[in-house]
């Protein structure tokens, strides 16, 4: 691990309350002041200094006063299609040393269809799927085998995901599109329901990768609840619901061969420096969203994917920040 060298500047903007859920919220990938307390916490605990930045036109300025600066984002802005390539973005552009994906891999990242190209591309399967540009092409959902799910295509958090998303035939599938056409704008991704475990995994490195691990989510008392549902927006953010989660440690039952795609995936992407990659495992891995700002919370399922193993929240943290860069700026 590399001696620190300057301050952490961690990127976030600050959530409101999660009691109310519903397709229109927003904000769901925001995080909470509990968790940026936390993250910044884990930071000091592994050597480093820590400012904490609520708006990203704030950076030029706050790195400007700090040198040897290295930015941590965990920012998410709401409503624009292009949000995750934000913070890379500036830093790019005045040549600030960040932790995370590129403008190029935020933005093939954040576009859930794209990402199913990229994935073809390893050998690794997705689900079937097309996108519904607006009212005038519902009939296109007819196209799909039933049951169907309708999301929005650049979101994560499972925003815009309810059990409702879930459609069986072709009327609910047009119910579901038009509810979700008032708060999100189209594209709206239609893909096949794909039933099975659910299962992520995840990486830190640079040039190569340093950890590897896949994580399941399961529920207490629901043995195959994936099997019928999809993994929802108050599965993740309702209390009830987060207290009968657990994260299991499936590494040991992957093939070899699967491990091998997800590292060269990981790796062909660039500039990532840590991601998750989610999907169902059945008798393949059916990729549905790979995810190169995913939660690095205390308790979140990337920190399992540490604790699973003998290793501390201050070990991920390192490890995250051991990928900074010697040279401002990004890319490959």
């Amino acid at each position: 691990m590399r001696t620190p060298s300057g301050p952490v500047l961690l990127v976030s903007d600050v959530a409101k309350e999660f009691e109310d859920l519903d397709i229109s919220r927003l904000d769901l990938e925001v995080s909470e002041r509990e968790t940026i307390r936390g993250i910044m916490s884990g930071i000091g605990d592994a050597g480093y200094t820590c400012k904490h930045i609520q708006d990203p036109k704030e950076l030029p300025s706050a790195a400007e006063g700090c040198p040897n600066s290295v930015v941590l984002s965990i920012w998410s802005g709401t409503d624009n299609r292009n949000r995750r390539a934000i913070v890379p973005s500036i830093c790019e552009a005045h040549q600030i040393n960040y932790i995370g994906a590129d403008p190029y891999a935020a933005m093939i990242s954040g576009d859930k269809e794209l990402s199913k190209t990229v994935c073809a591309d390893f050998g690794i399967s997705a689900p079937r799927g097309l996108l519904i540009h607006g009212e005038d092409q519902l009939d296109r959902a007819a196209l799909l085998d039933f049951p169907i799910v309708v999301k929005p295509l650049m979101e994560g958090g499972s925003i815009g995901i309810t059990q409702q998303s879930k459609a069986n035939d072709f009327d609910q599938a047009c119910d579901q599109l038009r509810r979700l056409m008032k708060h999100h704008k189209p594209p709206i991704l239609c893909e096949e329901f794909v039933g099975g475990r659910e299962v992520s995994f995840c990486l830190i490195g640079s040039s190569s990768v340093r950890h590897i691990e896949a994580v399941e989510v399961r529920f207490d008392g629901e043995d195959d609840y994936f099997e019928e549902h999809l993994f929802s927006m108050q599965d993740k953010r309702s209390r009830e619901r987060q207290r009968k989660q657990r994260f299991v440690n499936v590494t040991s039952e992957i093939p070899a061969s699967l491990i091998a795609q997800v590292r060269s995936l990981f790796l062909a992407l660039g500039k990532v420096d840590y991601m998750r990659i989610d999907g169902k495992l059945t008798d393949r891995f059916w990729c549905l969203e790979l995810s190169t700002d995913p939660s690095i919370s205390k308790v979140s399922l990337f920190a399992h994917s540490y604790y699973s193993i003998g290793k501390s929240y201050r070990e991920m943290i390192s490890d995250i920040l051991s990928t900074r860069p010697s040279n401002a700026g990004g890319g490959t």
